[in-house]
């Protein structure tokens, strides 16, 4: 650089270039946020962007819609379990008092309130001799009673909803139940509860990933986990009504082979466009658009060319399309409108190829750099069918929302906790929350499915 005044005009626009390629570079990796790309909101930090929704205003009012089912608390349906009398004892006129006259009942208003407490059931091993041989026999204990002190499914269940689906932290388990309850649980036992009740479902995660291998369409995804220090990845096979997550080491096709879902999936898969995924050739593929509008976001936001608003309108108009057809409980769009959105993703191809030329345009052999914006256009070139395949086959949803609401869990259960200690313990916690996830979407209590695993009465979490 101290020889700059030496160099040819040339050169010094070369560089100059050169320069002005790597600000444009370093300014659209500072404007990568959540908006605009697949980074996680809490990579954004402090100064988090304006929230920018790609959704078009419907018109409707906020809050709930009229005709909707509403979910307020209603009237008991049952006789209630104690009643008590609010009696006038004074007269409001002239102060004399009413006890003793005849009142009747104006008006009734109910409270419902929880009273928490633990049962303690003792079993007594009772022994009777036969009168005719004369033989002692003895009764059996219950499964739940084969040591002196036992604790029941009620709590074990509760222990195992608290640590897996309330995501809260061992140590605060064993507090809440000594506050609440009034019982001393250690943090070992707390953990033991939850690795007996994971042996306990083995078949039933074999009947959730039998259902989801043969499901038509089905949602994939993978994300990290801190487990002893180190990074785990679960990876997600899940439907609206199937949950089934496994823990690996790997991220890659590896770990997506030990979930053991997709490696026998003949269906439509779902997912973000992970090159992983693209090697199971035995099914077909669908891609998230909502992973794409963000995408095309980022190219709006730091190039502003015309073909990703383009794109990005097209989508959302195939969406719209697609969703209306179904209101008219149509099962396929009308050959205009696939032959026009052809012409269109056609259309915005080629206006994109002419602004991310391959070539430089003042020589003809000399290829270009391939930037972030290149890479995209060639995605959308490389997989239209998987892309658009969400409106010609009704089955298939825009997006990959249902992988991603999934894992929520994960995130919290991080949050709380900063990770898991021990492999075991997460592919515990994945297959745990296999099951609640699945019962939930079942409409199923999940408490008392967890009650029912322990005590061995569930024998299905799956509906027909």
């Amino acid at each position: 650089m101290d020889n700059l005044e030496n160099l040819s005009k040339e050169a010094l626009i070369a560089i100059i270039k050169e320069m002005a390629a790597k600000i444009a570079e370093l300014e659209a990796r500072l404007n990568t946020n959540s908006n605009n790309s697949s980074k996680p909101p809490s990579s954004d930090g402090l100064a988090k962007p304006t929230p920018k929704s790609l959704r078009q205003k419907s018109g409707k009012k906020p809050g709930g819609q009229k005709g909707h089912t509403g979910h307020g608390l209603k009237l008991p349906m049952r006789e209630p379990d104690k009643i008590v009398e609010c009696k006038p004892e004074i007269c409001s006129e002239c102060g004399s008092e009413l006890t003793g006259e005849d009142c009747h009942c104006a008006e009734t208003r109910y409270v419902h309130d929880m009273e928490i407490k633990i049962i303690l059931t003792e079993y007594r091993q009772m022994t009777e001799t036969c009168c005719h041989c004369g033989t002692k026999n003895e009764g059996r204990f219950p499964e739940e009673a084969n040591g002196t002190q036992n604790y029941g499914a009620g709590i074990i269940a509760f222990a195992v909803l608290l640590s897996n689906y309330a995501m809260v932290s061992i140590d605060k388990i064993a507090k809440i139940f000594r506050d609440v309850f009034g019982v001393s649980i250690s943090c070992g036992t707390i953990v033991n509860f939850n690795v007996r009740f994971a042996d306990k479902i083995k078949p039933l995660l074999e009947e959730i990933k039998a259902k989801l291998v043969a499901s038509p369409v089905a949602h994939f995804d993978e994300t990290g986990l801190r487990v002893n220090g180190k990074l785990m990845w679960l990876h997600n096979a899940s439907t609206h009504l199937l949950t089934y997550i496994a823990a690996s080491r790997k991220r890659g096709r590896e770990g997506v082979d030990e979930n053991g879902v997709m490696i026998k999936f003949r269906g439509v898969a779902i997912h973000d466009c992970w090159a992983a995924y693209f090697k199971y050739t035995k099914c077909l593929h669908a891609l998230c658009g909502a992973h794409l509008l963000r995408e095309l976001q980022w190219v709006i936001d730091n190039t502003a060319q015309p073909w990703a608003c383009e794109m990005q309108a097209l989508l959302l108009k195939m969406k719209r399309v697609k969703e209306r057809y179904i209101l008219m409980e149509k099962t396929e769009i009308s050959y205009y409108y696939s032959n026009l959105f052809e012409e269109e993703y056609a259309h915005i191809i080629a206006l994109g190829d002419s602004e991310n030329p391959i070539v430089a345009p003042d020589c003809g052999r000399k290829k270009m750099k391939r930037t972030k914006t290149r890479c995209l256009l060639d995605r959308f070139i490389k997989y239209q069918t998987e892309i658009t395949r969400f409106v010609s086959d009704f089955e298939v949803t825009f997006d990959n929302n249902q992988a991603e609401r999934d894992f929520r869990f994960v995130k919290g259960k991080q949050k709380v906790s900063g990770g898991l200690r021990s492999e075991d313990g997460a592919q515990n916690f994945a297959a745990i929350a296999s099951i609640i996830s699945t019962a939930s979407k079942q409409n199923r209590s999940v408490f008392s499915t967890l009650c029912e695993i322990v005590t061995g009465r569930c024998v299905s979490v799956v509906g027909d």
